[in-house]
């Protein structure tokens, strides 16, 4: 092997290694900073939704070995909560619409504009989240508030989570709505690159014993491609626990109330850091700074370990359009 393929193969080595590098380094960072407040808050960071900075004219406290402001406490329940109910509602939401999508853009467009329309479904994915977030205060808010919200409560609400006070249109629905918008066109790439990697005589041979369109379509879904429907909802789903501006701009962004309907306002653990971030500064002791580190901690555990498990089930040659085994 001569020289220069030497030093190809090294470069190409070294910048397969490189993300993996980035990523621990970036885990190592969160880590270090969080110690102080692991040893601080310990089992309690789980277990209490108090998220109080403490007393600043008071001295600050020595516990376990670190400082922290007096009367201090930093619990993510409330955020935790937030996070998995609005990412279950998108969920809900965007599992359907984007199984009718696929079914019709797979076998129901023209194959002309076939490739045209799924282009359009994933610029979606490329949209800045704060444009949804635009939207959702100026649009989706008032259209919960006044009607949708409305009704719900009138005629669900002999079921739990449905009865309640309404406030402002901001909370749980409006992000789950906003959420589920946004993982959509990741779930419909996964399962139209999925649909395609069917032979096209295994299609055709279910068509000739008499199936319908819908009948194939089900077929695809909940047999032959179901495990990669499980992959793409995973992926959405890892999008949409750490996505933070638009959830952010229409929870609510409450801290120290648990929900107690579908129509209260929430926080998620993204959304709280990039709210928390700047008052945690004002900390001399740089506890906040530590519970922060530590609730990113948290999410990047949670949201690495759903993306990890969506690709691993929706399979590399799904994700890479190849075919399927």
């Amino acid at each position: 092997m001569d020289t220069k393929n030497k030093f190809f193969n090294f470069l190409t080595l070294l910048m397969s290694l490189l993300p993996v590098f980035i990523l621990v380094s970036i885990f190592a960072f969160v880590f270090y900073y969080s110690i102080p407040a692991i040893r601080y808050m310990g089992v309690r960071f789980f277990t209490t939704y108090l998220w109080y900075p403490g007393i600043e004219s008071r001295p600050p406290i020595h516990i376990n070995g670190v400082t922290a402001p007096y009367a201090s406490s930093y619990g993510i329940l409330l955020f935790l909560t937030g996070t998995l109910i609005s990412s279950a509602l998108a969920i809900v939401i965007a599992l359907p619409l984007s199984f009718l999508s696929s079914m019709a853009v797979e076998l129901y467009v023209p194959s002309g504009i076939k490739k045209f329309l799924i282009s359009m479904i994933e610029l979606f994915a490329g949209i800045p989240s704060v444009i949804y977030g635009l939207w959702g205060i100026i649009v989706l808010e008032p259209l919960l508030f006044h009607d949708i919200e409305p009704w719900m409560r009138d005629v669900l609400s002999t079921v739990p989570g449905f009865a309640g006070e309404i406030y402002s249109g901001a909370g749980i629905l409006a992000s789950g709505v906003i959420l589920a918008f946004m993982i959509i066109p990741i779930i419909v790439s996964v399962m139209v690159n999925s649909f395609d990697t069917v032979p096209a005589e295994i299609k055709h041979g279910i068509v000739t014993l008499g199936a319908t369109k819908w009948e194939l379509g089900k077929y695809l879904i909940t047999d032959y491609s179901r495990m990669s429907t499980y992959g793409g909802t995973l992926l959405g789903l890892g999008r949409a626990l750490g996505e933070t501006m638009a959830v952010l701009m229409v929870s609510g962004a409450v801290v120290n109330v648990l929900p107690s309907s579908f129509y209260s306002a929430i926080n998620t653990m993204a959304a709280a850091v990039a709210s928390l971030l700047d008052s945690a500064f004002f900390d001399a002791t740089g506890m906040s700074i530590s519970a922060l580190s530590e609730l990113s901690l948290v999410l990047m555990i949670i949201s690495l370990s759903v993306n990890v498990l969506g690709r691993r089930i929706a399979g590399r040659s799904v994700l890479r359009g190849e075919e399927f085994d």
